[in-house]
């Protein structure tokens, strides 16, 4: 199969991911929530390890997974804290912009050179996100001095972070996409137990109560599909992080109207239309032309930059 087709069906299952992952942290306590979706992540894999189709990995192979799962376990404990607190049409917004990041990392640490189509598709993402900002404040307050804009924003840097190690372990140093998906779950859930014992526990009574979901088994299900055609686009040679970080934001999918959710078409747009209109919809969050023309043209930079080769 292309890894261009994984990557879109990637992005697909990672809209209605965030999705999930928004139901399970909203009013709730985030770092229990992170634990126990990695702890179901885990347990789904735990067959696969068991029948044995995985290969064997030695230490120092063990290790570089270990340091992936510290990557996304901070990505993820930034984007889940400020999801938490933000609208979703906004988070998911700024997370769209990952690419951005992930094509940065790439000129600065791996010879990559972005075609000049794809530098407009940079310049007018960035004007957009003035624009979101803008739009931002009305629901808000000041958008940049915002901690949870801030968090938004680091744990994307981190993300496309994630995303340049992928390529390095998978492309690389030959990873199986299997096995690193096995192992980066067991590490993934004992570096968020860790966080969970460590900074939540002791002052559980102090903090926002923890209320148990089911909408979490349906994040790591959701997660662990999206992971899946992940990886295994990544592992193919010919395939470029750049190209497909703009695939998982940008793809196919679902429209949602009169506040009820149904599958009216399918469009070749983002993921992230996903989370921005039912954010608007489910949620009943602020409408805004602003921050409606914000999305489109990061979309339409996203666009740019996935087509400027």
């Amino acid at each position: 199969m292309s890894w261009l087709v994984l990557a879109l069906a990637s992005a697909f299952f990672l809209g209605f991911y965030d999705l999930a992952k928004k139901k399970s942290v909203q009013g709730n306590a985030v770092r229990p929530v992170l634990f126990l979706c990695s702890a179901f992540y885990a347990l789904l894999m735990l067959p696969v390890l068991v029948s044995g189709h995985t290969e064997a990995l030695a230490l120092r192979e063990h290790v570089f997974l270990m340091g992936k799962a510290l990557i996304v376990g901070g990505s993820w404990l930034l984007t889940y804290n400020a999801i938490a607190h933000m609208p979703l049409s906004i988070s998911a917004t700024i997370r769209a912009l990952a690419p951005l990041f992930t094509i940065g990392i790439a000129v600065s640490f791996m010879g990559e050179r972005p075609f000049p189509l794809q530098w407009v598709g940079i310049g007018l993402c960035v004007i957009s996100y003035i624009g979101l900002s803008l739009a931002g404040r009305k629901e808000m307050g000041h958008f940049f001095s915002s901690p949870w804009v801030i968090s938004m924003v680091l744990g994307t840097i981190l993300a496309a972070c994630s995303g340049v190690y992928d390529k390095l372990i998978l492309q690389r140093m030959n990873f199986d996409p299997l096995t690193v998906q096995v192992w980066f779950s067991f590490y993934m859930a004992l570096w968020q137990f860790l966080i969970c014992a460590v900074t939540w526990y002791p002052t559980r009574k102090k903090t926002t109560l923890f209320q148990f979901r089911w909408s979490f088994l349906l994040v790591a299900a959701l997660i662990i599909i999206a992971d899946r055609c992940y990886f295994l686009a990544v592992s193919d040679k010919d395939a470029l992080i750049s190209v497909i970080t703009v695939f998982r934001r940008s793809s196919v999918f679902i429209s949602f109207v009169a506040g009820i959710v149904s599958v009216i078409t399918v469009f070749r747009r983002s993921s992230v239309f996903i989370s921005f209109v039912a954010g608007i919809v489910i949620f009943k969050e602020r409408k805004s032309k602003l921050k409606f023309l914000a999305l489109l043209g990061i979309v339409a930079g996203l666009c740019l930059i996935s087509l400027g080769k």
